[in-house]
């Protein structure tokens, strides 16, 4: 255990030395910690020996995802959303749920022996997106301000929303319910519950906290800490009332942010700083469980379908939720593309792992294969394609096209950046 400390720590010490060398490089801080897991793994050095069914990996993964539920939730204000982010909302309201559709339907054709509703698992597990896997899709600048905002309101919402859809399948796949009814009143009591305590801890608890700030009864360290005590305050509440957690958690952070907006800097500070040690270790651990229970799985069908996943799912999803939206073609495929599967897909797999439901170990390694995938690819490509795109528009654009609207610009959850590269 001790042996497992110190080899852990000294990872987070090397990326925390270089992070700013790496920054725009190939090598992101996802595959640097998935390939320090893999080559700690019982398949190389067998340093951390760990399974998917091992609870530091399930407790590490969804204390992650509380936390970046909610600070990546609280970066958004709701207003500004509605106002000026409307691809974005396309990309939510008709993008995801195509995604899912889309991936349904490629696992059907591809995984005939899984059952469906272990393919519609799959499919949640693999819709959202995480912009911190492919820095440059929005932190480049020769990138127009408003796709790198789109992507950046897309990955900080979606993750969220698609809970609700995890939560039926992981019902219907374990046959708990059985009815239409049933169902309905499944997501309205997990659904309901999660949004109402969110809200509730969200707006109560921002008010005092700003209340407390403004009588300086509240230091700088103290709120930072209160508003992730908010997170969990909202994710075990919502829990105790036989709500979903995680719609709590990302709830609250929206309600945050759009009403204690002055509390955005505390958020923002958490998530690049513990938020990020988090994020780090649960890529390091999804490196070790690759290597353990991923690879020997291996076959040309999960092969596939993680592909098809990256280059054929998402690029659908997108083209038809952007139609009519006015943005080029080249915007749309770059969009379609810079979609990485990354913390919440990782997350979202376990859960489906740890509930043991028909199939949950194939939905396991499909999806870890798929993310996998994504973390070498997006993280490889995400600088030289934002390049070429942004190269593209500069010179084949007029200043008045979609892409270089007002974008309403919105903090970005990213790694620690040099002060040259700028995030709008």
């Amino acid at each position: 255990m001790e042996s497992d400390i110190v080899v852990v720590a000294l990872a987070v010490l090397a990326f925390a030395l270089l992070a700013g060398r790496l920054s725009g490089s190939p090598l992101t801080m996802p595959i640097l910690f998935t390939a320090i897991g893999l080559l700690l793994g019982p398949g190389v050095l067998g340093v951390l020996d760990l399974g998917v069914d091992d609870e530091v990996v399930s407790v590490l993964a969804e204390a992650t995802l509380v936390v970046v539920l909610f600070t990546d939730a609280s970066r958004m204000d709701l207003r500004t959303v509605l106002r000026h982010h409307g691809p974005a909302l396309r990309l939510l309201g008709l993008g995801l749920p195509l995604a899912i559709l889309v991936g349904f339907g490629v696992g059907v054709l591809l995984l005939p022996d899984l059952p469906l509703a272990a393919v519609a698992l799959l499919a949640v597990a693999l819709a959202p997106t995480d912009a911190a896997l492919g820095q440059s899709f929005v932190s480049s600048t020769v990138v127009p301000a408003r796709v790198r905002q789109t992507l950046n309101v897309e990955s900080g919402l979606n993750d969220g929303l698609a809970v609700p859809f995890l939560t039926v399948a992981l019902d219907v796949a374990a046959r708990d319910t059985g009815s239409v009814s049933g169902y309905a009143l499944l997501l309205l009591q997990l659904v309901g519950i999660g949004i109402g305590a969110g809200v509730v801890v969200g707006w109560l608890g921002g008010k005092v906290l700003e209340w407390s700030a403004a009588r300086d009864w509240a230091t700088e360290t103290t709120q930072r800490l209160a508003t992730i005590a908010l997170a969990a305050l909202a994710y075990g509440g919502a829990e105790l009332l036989g709500g979903n957690g995680f719609v709590a958690a990302f709830t609250a952070g929206l309600v945050v942010g759009t009403s204690a907006r002055s509390l955005l800097p505390h958020t923002t500070e958490f998530a690049e700083a513990e938020g990020q040690l988090l994020t780090q270790l649960t890529f390091l651990l999804f490196g070790a469980v690759v290597a353990a229970d991923v690879i020997a799985a291996l076959d040309w069908r999960v092969v596939l379908y993680a592909v098809l996943s990256l280059v054929l799912v998402r690029p659908v999803a997108v083209a038809l939720s952007l139609l009519g939206s006015g943005m080029r073609p080249q915007t749309v495929g770059f969009v379609g593309w810079a979609g990485p599967r990354g913390l919440a897909s990782i997350v979202y797999a376990v859960v489906v792992a740890d509930a043991g439901v028909p199939g949950a170990d194939e939905v396991f390694v499909v999806a870890s294969a798929a993310i996998f995938l994504s973390i070498v690819l997006h993280g490889v490509t995400s600088a030289p394609l934002s390049a070429r795109y942004g190269a593209f528009m500069q010179q084949h654009s007029s200043p008045d096209a979609v892409e270089h609207r007002t974008a309403g610009d919105l903090p970005l959850r990213m790694p620690a950046r040099r002060s040259g590269d700028s995030s709008a």
